[in-house]
C-alpha cells in the first residue's frame, strides 16, 4: 500500500486525532512535519498513539505474534484486526451508567429506564453528601446494582459528574451514559422522559448505541434528537462563563458561529476521552452551592461544553428520536434540517409525541373545590410537572383567566407535586345575585374541561351606614371581604383621609424621630426585594431598616446586599433560630425612638411610617399603636378582604386580629413589655400585643396602609403545623397573667354598699356556683346577696334557706314564677335604701375584682348610671358567633359588645380599649347607681315580664336622664350555658305558662289584675 493510500486510510478512519496528537506530543509541531505524516514515519518507531481511541502498546502486546516488527499497529488494525473483531484499546466497548439523584420523587423513573442498561455493566450513583442514611437506603433500594458516591451539592448534575470524575478514573470506561433526576421549573415530566427515552428508551436502543460507539471511533455524543439544540443560537446568558471555562480548549474554534449542538438537559452518552477533556479544561474550579436557576450558571455552560467537545474532535453525534425509538441519525456538527434558532424547550416539549400509556399520566387534573364570599378556589396541575398551568374559569358568559401557582399544604400532602398548583379568582360582580351559577374549569393548553361545580353568591349586606357604624362593627367582625359595598368604600375613604392627615402631621415635624424597621428573613430570595423596596419608598425618610437573616440557604442575603442604601443594616445569623430570635436581635441593635415591623413577604404603602409617626405624635400617652391591613391571596393583585378591628381587648384575647406588620411602638416601651418570647415560633405577634394591652397603653388607628399576602412563600410560619402546639404555650402564659391581674383587682374594697339581686328559678348547680363566687371573700358588710326565687323545686329552696341561715344571703321566695323582671324589682325593693344595685343572672359567675371594677367605673364617672362587665360565654356556646362573628368558638369569649344587639353607642376615632359607652346591654350582669333608681324607678315588669325590660330601662335612662351606660372590660363575669332557660324551653312546648312568659312576654289575666297591671292594646300576636 502506497504512502498516499496509508495516509488516506488513517485520515478517514477516525482513529487519528490531530489536535490530541499534537497536544500529547509537543515535539511534533517543532519538526514542521504534517502530524499524520509524523505518525506514519516516526510515531510507530516512538511507540506513540494516534488518538485516545487506539492504544498501540495494547494492540501490539495482544497480537505480537501476528505483527511484524516494522508494521504500524493502527494500519494492521484497520486492514485486518477491525474485521477480525480485535480491540483497539483495553476499554473498548466498556460502558458505565452514571445517575445523579437529587429529586427523590423521580427515583421510580430513573430505576425504570436504568433497567435497560446492560446487566453486567457498572452503575454509579451520585447524590448530595448531606443526604441522610434513610435517604441513601431509599436510593439503594431503587438502584440496587449501583455504587453510591456522595458528592458536594453544588453545580447541579453537571457539577456532580465532574466531582465524580475527580474521585473515580472514568477513563477506564470507553463510554459513559449520564442521566439525572431532571425536574426543571417548566414541563419537568415531559423533559425528563424525553431525555431518558433518548438514551435508555429500550434495551434494543441501548444495544444499538453501544455498538455504534464500539465500531465508530468518531462517535462522541448520543442523546435525544428533539433536545439537540443549536449551540450558537442557544448560548443565552452563558457566553461569558462559557468563554472563561472553555476558551482555551476551543482554541481557534469560533463557537459563536460554527455549526454545532448540545443536548438540552444533560442526559447523554459521551466518550470518556471527551469527558476527560472537559474535566481537564475545568481544572481545579470549585462549584459553589446556590439556589436553583434555570440559566446562566457554570452548570449551564458545561452543558453546552459537552456538545462542543464533539465538534472540536471532529466527532459525530448519534440522535435518537424520542417518538420513534427505532429511528436514529448520526450527524456531524448539526443536522441539516435542525432549527438554527433559539428554542424555548418548554414550548417545544408539548409537541413531542409520547406513547399513550406515558402521556396519559401528564393529562391535567384539577378541581373547583372552594368558594369564599368573593373568590373561587381550586387547583390545576399535571402530576410530575411543577410548571404553573394556565386555565379559564367559565361561569355563564364570564370567562375568568387564571394561573394555578399558589401553594396549598393539602395539595402537597396528597401528592399534587410540591403543592404550588392552587388558584384563587375573584367572582365577577354581576354574579352576586343569589342565583345558582355553574363554574367550569378549563385547562388553557389542552382546551379540555377539568371540573365543574355550582355556587351561589349573595350581594353583601352591611349593618352600618357611616364611619361610626363601621368602627363599631369592626369590634366584633374585623374582617370585611370583597366585593366591597358602597358602605365599605365610604369607610375606607375616611381611612384614607385620616392617613393623609396623620402623614402630613409627621412630615411637618421639625424634629423627626428615627424609626427602626425590623425585618426578619429566612429563605425569601424571591420576594424579600419587594418588602425592602416598599420600605425604601416611604415618604417619611428618617428610618433605619434592620434586616436579620435567620440562616438562609438561598440568595436572600445577596438580594438585600443588592440594595445600596445606607439606611439598610443587614445582620446575618449563622443558623436558623426562629423569627423571635431574629426580631429580638434586631431590637437589640435598633437605634430608633420608634419601632415598626415588616415581614419579608409583605409590603407597606409609602405613607405607612408617616401616618404612624403622626399618630404617635397625636397620641402622646400611647405606648403602642396598630392599624389595618389589606389581605391578598398569593399573586392576586386585588385584595380579597381588609382586616381592621377597633381595639376590643376581650375579642383580642379570644382570637388575634392584629398582625405584627401593623404594630408600631415607642422604643422605651420595650423596658416594660420585653421583647418577643423566644419559646414561641408561631403566634409571636399575638403574644406581643396581648402583653402590650396588659403593660401599656395601646390605641387602634383606623388606616389601611399594609399589604399582607397569604401563600406567597413556601415557608410561611402561619402554614407550619409543627408550631400549632405553641398556641397552648401562649394561652397558658396569658391565663396565668390574667389570674394575677384579677386577683390584684380583687384587693380593692367597695366604697359604697352594694346589693346583688339574683332572680332564680330551678338550676341548683347554677345558683350554687353564682352564690359561691360572690361569697368567697369578706366584703366587710358592704355587699348583700338577695336571691328572689320564682317558685323553684323544694330541693332548690331548701338549699337557699340553708344559705340564708348562714347569713350569706337574703332569701325571698315567691309563690309563683313571676319571671325575671318582677323578681328583680322585689329584690330592689328589699335592698338597703342607700345601696347601689347589681342585677345578676343565676348562671352568672363573678370573677375576682368584677364587682369592684363595676363600682369604680360607675362612681368615677359622674354621668355613669349603669356599668356592665364582660359577659363571657364558655367555648362552644351556640350563640357565641351570633354576637361576635369573628370569634373562635373553641375559646371563651365576651359577647357584651354584640353585633346582634348593635349596642355600642359611640367610639372615639383612636380607641384604647378601655371603658366604652353602650346604648344597651342585656341585664345578665349590670351595676345600677342608686341615684338612677331613685330618678326613674325600678324595671318595667308590666310590659316586660321576662324580657324587654332591660332594653326599656336603658332607653328610659338615656332619654329621660343625663346618665349613661358604660362597658367595663376589667370586670369579668362568666355566663354559663343558661340551663334554667333551656329546661323551661324543653318542657314548655306543651305548657301555657311557657308560652305566656317566654314567648309572649305577657301576664295571665288573673295575675295581671292582682298586680294592677294594664293590658296594652298594641301587645298582640
Amino acid at each position: 500500500m502506497s504512502e498516499a493510500d496509508l495516509y488516506r486510510l488513517i485520515s478517514e478512519s477516525g482513529y487519528f486525532d490531530e489536535k490530541w496528537y499534537c497536544s500529547q506530543y509537543l515535539d511534533v509541531k517543532k519538526t514542521g512535519i504534517d502530524p499524520l505524516e509524523h505518525y506514519l514515519r516516526l510515531g510507530r518507531i516512538l511507540g506513540r498513539n494516534p488518538s485516545p481511541l487506539f492504544d498501540s502498546d495494547f494492540y501490539v502486546s495482544e497480537h505480537e505474534d501476528h505483527l511484524g516488527w516494522q508494521e504500524n499497529p493502527l494500519v494492521d488494525y484497520l486492514t485486518w484486526g477491525q474485521e477480525a473483531g480485535w480491540k483497539a484499546r483495553p476499554n473498548q466497548g466498556r460502558a458505565a451508567l452514571v445517575v445523579h439523584v437529587f429529586h427523590l420523587d423521580t427515583l421510580s423513573d430513573l430505576a425504570a429506564y436504568s433497567a435497560n442498561f446492560p446487566d453486567d455493566a457498572d452503575q454509579l450513583v451520585t447524590c448530595p453528601d448531606d443526604f441522610d442514611a434513610e435517604t441513601l437506603d431509599l436510593i439503594a433500594k431503587a438502584l440496587p446494582r449501583a455504587q453510591i458516591v456522595p458528592v458536594p451539592n453544588a453545580g447541579q448534575d453537571a457539577g456532580a459528574l465532574i466531582a465524580l470524575a475527580r474521585k473515580i478514573d472514568l477513563t477506564c470506561y470507553d463510554v459513559i451514559c449520564k442521566i439525572h433526576s431532571k425536574k426543571g421549573a417548566k414541563e419537568p415530566a415531559r423533559w425528563r422522559h424525553a431525555l431518558l427515552r433518548g438514551v435508555l428508551g429500550s434495551r434494543s436502543q441501548v444495544d444499538r448505541i453501544l455498538r455504534a460507539f464500539e465500531t465508530d471511533p468518531r462517535l462522541t455524543l448520543a442523546g435525544a434528537r428533539q433536545l439537540y439544540l443549536h449551540g450558537p443560537s442557544n448560548m443565552r446568558k452563558n457566553n461569558e462563563n462559557f468563554g472563561t471555562l472553555f476558551g482555551g480548549m476551543a482554541g481557534d474554534f469560533d463557537y459563536m458561529t460554527a455549526d454545532w449542538g448540545f443536548i438540552a438537559g444533560t442526559c447523554f452518552w459521551i466518550r470518556s476521552a471527551a469527558l476527560e477533556e472537559i474535566r481537564r479544561a475545568l481544572g481545579p474550579i470549585e462549584f459553589q452551592p446556590s439556589a436553583y436557576t434555570d440559566d446562566g450558571t457554570i452548570a449551564h455552560s458545561i452543558e453546552r461544553g459537552f456538545g462542543m467537545v464533539a465538534a472540536l474532535r471532529g466527532g459525530r453525534t448519534l440522535l435518537s428520536d424520542v417518538s420513534d425509538l427505532e429511528r436514529v441519525e448520526v450527524v456531524e456538527a448539526f443536522p441539516a434540517d435542525g432549527r438554527r434558532e433559539q428554542v424555548v424547550v418548554s414550548q417545544m416539549l408539548p409537541n413531542i409525541a409520547f406513547p399513550d400509556a406515558l402521556s396519559r399520566t401528564w393529562k391535567p387534573r384539577g378541581a373547583v373545590d372552594e368558594s369564599s364570599r368573593n373568590q373561587i378556589g381550586g387547583w390545576l396541575a399535571v402530576i410530575g410537572d411543577q410548571t404553573p398551568r394556565e386555565g379559564i374559569l367559565r361561569i355563564g358568559k364570564h370567562e375568568v383567566p387564571l394561573t394555578a401557582d399558589h401553594f396549598r399544604q393539602d395539595l402537597k400532602a396528597h401528592g399534587i407535586n410540591e403543592g404550588r398548583h392552587a388558584f384563587q379568582v375573584s367572582v365577577p360582580l354581576a354574579l352576586y345575585d343569589g342565583k345558582s351559577h355553574e363554574a367550569v374549569l378549563i385547562d388553557k393548553r389542552t382546551s379540555t374541561e377539568i371540573a365543574r361545580r355550582s355556587f351561589r353568591w349573595e350581594k353583601p349586606k352591611r349593618d352600618y351606614w357611616d364611619f361610626q357604624g363601621f368602627l363599631k362593627s369592626s369590634m366584633t367582625q374585623p374582617e370585611i371581604h370583597a366585593p366591597f359595598a358602597e358602605e365599605d368604600k365610604r369607610a375606607f375613604a375616611v381611612m384614607e383621609g385620616i392617613a393623609k392627615r396623620l402623614a402630613g402631621r409627621a412630615l411637618s415635624l421639625e424634629d423627626k424621630p428615627l424609626v427602626s424597621v425590623v425585618m426578619p428573613m429566612f429563605n425569601r430570595a424571591s420576594i424579600v426585594g419587594d418588602a425592602v423596596t416598599s420600605v425604601l419608598a416611604q415618604s417619611y425618610g428618617n428610618f433605619e431598616l434592620i434586616v436579620v437573616d435567620d440562616g438562609s440557604s438561598d440568595d436572600s442575603v445577596a438580594v438585600v446586599n443588592g440594595f445600596y442604601d445606607p439606611r439598610i443594616r443587614l445582620i446575618e445569623l449563622r443558623e436558623n433560630r426562629g423569627v423571635t430570635v431574629a426580631r429580638n436581635t434586631a431590637l437589640k441593635a435598633a437605634r430608633g425612638e420608634i419601632i415598626a415591623y415588616l415581614d419579608s413577604d409583605n409590603t407597606w404603602d409609602d405613607r405607612f411610617l408617616a401616618a404612624h409617626v403622626g399618630a404617635l405624635d397625636e397620641l402622646p400617652d400611647a405606648d403602642m399603636i396598630y392599624s389595618g391591613v389589606l389581605l391578598y391571596r398569593s399573586a392576586v393583585n386585588e385584595p380579597h378582604a381588609i382586616r381592621y378591628g377597633h381595639l376590643h381587648r376581650a375579642l383580642l384575647e379570644n382570637k388575634n386580629y392584629i398582625d405584627n406588620n401593623i404594630i408600631v411602638h415607642r422604643r422605651e416601651f420595650l423596658d416594660r413589655l420585653g421583647g418577643f418570647d423566644e419559646k414561641l415560633r408561631r403566634y409571636v405577634d399575638w403574644d406581643l400585643v396581648l402583653r402590650a394591652t396588659e403593660f401599656g397603653k395601646i390605641y387602634s388607628v383606623p388606616v389601611l396602609l399594609c399589604h399582607y399576602h397569604y401563600n406567597r412563600s413556601l415557608n410561611a410560619i402561619t402554614d407550619n403545623v409543627a408550631y400549632v402546639g405553641h398556641l397552648d404555650i401562649l394561652l397558658e402564659s396569658f391565663r396565668m397573667r390574667k389570674r394575677a391581674y384579677l386577683e390584684k383587682l380583687d384587693q380593692a374594697e367597695l366604697i359604697r354598699p352594694v346589693s346583688v339581686v339574683i332572680p332564680n328559678w330551678q338550676s341548683l348547680e347554677d345558683i350554687h356556683d353564682c352564690i359561691e363566687a360572690l361569697a368567697r371573700r369578706d366584703w366587710k358588710g358592704m355587699l348583700d346577696i338577695i336571691v328572689v326565687d320564682n317558685d323553684s323545686s323544694e330541693e332548690v329552696r331548701e338549699y337557699l334557706r340553708a344559705e340564708q341561715d348562714t347569713g350569706r344571703i337574703l332569701f325571698i321566695p315567691l309563690e309563683s314564677n313571676f319571671g325575671f323582671t318582677y323578681a328583680v324589682n322585689v329584690g330592689i325593693e328589699q335592698a338597703r335604701p342607700d345601696s347601689d344595685i347589681v342585677l345578676l343572672n343565676n348562671d352568672a359567675i363573678a370573677q375576682p375584682g368584677a364587682v369592684q371594677a363595676l363600682q369604680r367605673a360607675c362612681l368615677d364617672r359622674p354621668d355613669a348610671g349603669m356599668t356592665v362587665p364582660r359577659q363571657i360565654l364558655p367555648a362552644g356556646t351556640k350563640t357565641l358567633r351570633t354576637h361576635v362573628p369573628f370569634a373562635s368558638v373553641i375559646s371563651d369569649c365576651d359577647v357584651n359588645i354584640s353585633a346582634h344587639h348593635r349596642n355600642v353607642a359611640n367610639v372615639p376615632i383612636f380607641h384604647d380599649g378601655k371603658d366604652l359607652e353602650f346604648s344597651y346591654a342585656a341585664f345578665f350582669a349590670v351595676y345600677i347607681r342608686r341615684e338612677l333608681i331613685d330618678q326613674i324607678g325600678p324595671l318595667d315588669a308590666e310590659y316586660g315580664r321576662h324580657y324587654r325590660s332591660d332594653r326599656v330601662y336603658s332607653d328610659m335612662m338615656r332619654n329621660l336622664t343625663d346618665y349613661r351606660m358604660y362597658y367595663v372590660p376589667d370586670s369579668h363575669f362568666i355566663h354559663k350555658l343558661q340551663k334554667a332557660t333551656d329546661h323551661l324551653r324543653d318542657i314548655g312546648e306543651k305548657d301555657k305558662k311557657f308560652e305566656l312568659m317566654f314567648r309572649r312576654n305577657q301576664w295571665d289575666k288573673e295575675t295581671a289584675e292582682k298586680l294592677s297591671y294594664r293590658f296594652a292594646p298594641w301587645d298582640t300576636f
